[in-house]
């Protein structure tokens, strides 16, 4: 990802040098002139900002998800330990009525 980050700088760094005259920037009501490199550097450093907010918040909505279903699994795995548990005590219980029945059969 990173060796992608740097050739696509190097392409927009040409891109920039290479088209270096002044070009006139119109925004609603606000009009300029600035230098073709600037628009295009400035314009690349915009997206890119806004690509990593956009990345930062996704992210943050995952490893909310992520905390989500941790706290699941946890419940879970308390549930299935005290099933676990009390599954082996009614095995204990049946084994100690029939051991028992077995030692009165036997009187």
């Amino acid at each position: 990802m990173l060796i992608l980050a740097v050739i696509f700088l190097l392409l927009i760094v040409i891109f920039a040098v290479q088209n270096a005259q002044i070009v006139p920037i119109t925004f609603m009501a606000w009009s300029l002139d600035l230098n073709l490199a600037l628009v295009v550097l400035g314009s690349a450093s915009i997206g890119v900002i806004v690509g990593v907010l956009w990345s930062w918040l996704r992210g943050m909505q995952t490893r909310g998800r992520i905390r989500e279903l941790e706290r699941q699994l946890e419940a879970a795995r308390e549930k299935n330990a005290t099933l676990e548990r009390a599954m082996n005590e009614l095995m204990n219980h049946r084994a100690k009525s029939e051991s028992e029945g077995e030692a009165r059969g036997q009187l």
